[in-house]
């Protein structure tokens, strides 16, 4: 931190802010300084300080008051709070804790006291400022693959989420590909395509956030993504299909000023089933996926969608089947499957 930290004392008696302020400012802190309850809470809202000493004597709005609606707040719920009073009883102090006092301090003070309290506190907040700067890493990282909330949660339980090898559960797979881009993209500037490829991926990632997905992977202009792992959801293949729809959608309104005549069109094949969901690979290195036939299934379908098509096996049509509009293909031969599966064409969403 490059700033010293900031402490901000709060007391109705001037002379107890001079000498807290006198005591504070000789270890190195810069200190801030509030006369009653409401200014204080003003100025933590404002100054952002580090550690806060609260007199819990004070006409209007008492110490436990302010400490109260500063627990009751999520930006300073773990603001550091060291109650200074002359009160010795013990539901005194046992009033304070329940308000959310870290630590007390009587009065008067010891300035050795009051420096190893604020010191201790202080460290504590430290520890736990790189713990919140790394789970925000975290989010951020994990922003790459998955919703804000799927990070929030997958960092909120990673055992439960993210233990090493798979498990069988319940997903629901979108394959997604551009049609007609690879001979578009053979006649163009390789920075062109990159910059029409960037274009195209932010709407269909987008789209796959917006619904609670994981984007599994990129496989150079088509995607995977997955409904269902590692958090789950109970309408997950709801959320496939809509994410499906989102991504048309998006797609259809994108124009290109230098290419008026390229359309972004892409292919879609979503199947639910069970799968093997998990960490695979090597501890050196690992990607988090979802493997088996049903997946597999998803991609063929995936495959045999023309432009715009959006393609769906039986088991996704019969969990969204009363809110879905679609067309019948009947049953469509896939690679890998002897007999023919039968597959729908999504059309739109029901509107009620």
């Amino acid at each position: 931190m490059d700033r010293p930290r900031r402490v901000l004392a709060v007391d109705d008696n001037k002379q107890n802010l001079l000498l807290l302020e006198k005591a504070l400012s000789a270890a190195g802190y810069e200190v801030l300084t509030a006369l009653d309850g409401p200014s204080a809470l003003e100025m933590v809202g404002k100054d952002g300080p580090d550690l806060v000493l609260l007199d819990v004597m004070m006409p209007g709005m008492s110490g436990y008051e302010v400490c109260e609606h500063l627990r009751a707040q999520e930006t300073t719920r773990l603001l550091p709070v060291v109650m200074l009073t002359a009160l010795s009883d013990v539901k005194d102090r046992i009033a304070g804790i329940k308000a959310g006092a870290d630590d007390f301090l009587s009065k008067p003070f010891n300035r050795e006291e009051l420096l190893t309290r604020v010191r201790s506190l202080l460290r504590i907040k430290t520890l736990h400022d790189d713990i919140e700067a790394k789970n925000r890493l975290l989010r951020t990282l994990f922003g790459r693959y998955v919703s804000e909330d799927v990070a929030a949660e997958i960092i909120a339980a990673p055992d439960r989420h993210l233990g090493v090898g798979g498990a069988k559960r319940e997903v629901t797979v979108l394959f997604g590909d551009l049609r007609g881009f690879t001979p578009l993209a053979e006649t163009l500037d390789p920075q062109d395509v990159v910059d029409i490829l960037n274009v195209y991926l932010t709407h269909v990632v987008d789209a796959v956030f917006e619904w609670g997905g994981t984007l599994d992977k990129f496989r150079g202009d088509g995607i995977m993504a997955v409904f269902g792992a590692p958090v789950a959801h109970e309408d997950d293949p709801t959320r496939a299909v809509r994410c499906a729809l989102g991504m048309a959608e998006r797609l259809r309104t994108v124009r290109f000023e230098r290419f008026p005549d390229v359309r972004l069109q892409v292919g879609i094949g979503i199947n639910t089933g069970v799968a093997i969901a998990g960490n695979i690979g090597s501890e050196r290195r690992m990607d988090y996926t979802v493997i088996g036939d049903e997946v597999n299934l998803a991609q063929r379908l995936e495959s045999n969608a023309g432009p715009g098509q959006i393609l769906i096996a039986e088991a996704t049509y019969e969990r969204v089947r009363d809110r879905v509009q679609v067309r019948e293909l009947g049953a469509m031969r896939v690679k890998g499957r002897n007999e023919g599966v039968p597959t729908y064409d999504v059309l739109g969403w029901q509107r009620h």
